[in-house]
């Protein structure tokens, strides 16, 4: 055997019982979704339209940026649940509304910050194998991530075309932060609501 191998086999040896495994279903985790979409629901719950109790408004999002991979549908349902909740009726069609909601979104996605002091995560190349992904080890380390959503909504009248209302642009942000030292660690967020946390522990 080479020698030239043998400490990238003692290498493999001692990370042997270090690794981890991550699978998530579909690419972005629960932790991202929950970032996004707590965001979206901050900034929807701030939507009040200088608009007459019973009025029936056409949700336009059209202009609210869309992937193939992040629709944002949950954003959209979650500014229609909000009119719904203050009172206002939606419509299927322009041609049924009284007031047009033209919606967009000038951010709707997540900003993370890393912090390590200790030893990061590093690729070893082995031959004949393919590279080995060794562990990070955190003597300390944080990590701050905050989801982030913008809204713009502008009211317009059915028919005439008149400006009623802009209402906006409203924010919502959301957080999950962790901080660890060594084995232990703490952690702060604003996912999930503290009764169901309770629930959830139950």
């Amino acid at each position: 055997m080479p020698r030239t191998l043998l400490p990238v086999l003692a290498a493999v040896i001692v990370l042997a019982g270090c690794t981890t495994l991550r699978e998530t279903e579909p690419a972005e985790t629960a932790r991202q979704q929950l970032l996004v979409s707590a965001a979206a629901d901050e900034a929807s719950a701030q939507i009040a339209p200088n608009l007459p109790v019973g009025n029936t408004v056409y949700v336009d999002s059209s202009l609210f940026t869309t992937s193939e991979e992040n629709p944002n549908l949950y954003a959209i349902n979650a500014i229609s649940a909000a009119l719904l909740q203050k009172g206002y009726n939606l419509a299927a069609s322009p041609d049924e509304a009284d007031t047009i909601l033209q919606i967009s979104n000038g951010a709707l996605s997540i900003d993370s910050t890393s912090k390590l002091f200790g030893i990061p995560s590093a690729s070893i190349p082995i031959p004949l194998t393919g590279p080995l992904n060794t562990p990070e080890l955190a003597l300390w380390k944080s990590e701050e991530r905050t989801g982030v959503a913008k809204f713009l909504l502008v009211f317009y009248d059915a028919r005439t075309g008149a400006l009623l209302d802009a209402n906006g642009p409203v924010y919502g942000f959301s957080h999950y932060d962790r901080t660890s030292t060594l084995f232990f660690g703490r952690t702060r967020s604003t996912l999930i609501p503290e009764q169901t946390k309770v629930r959830k522990e139950q």
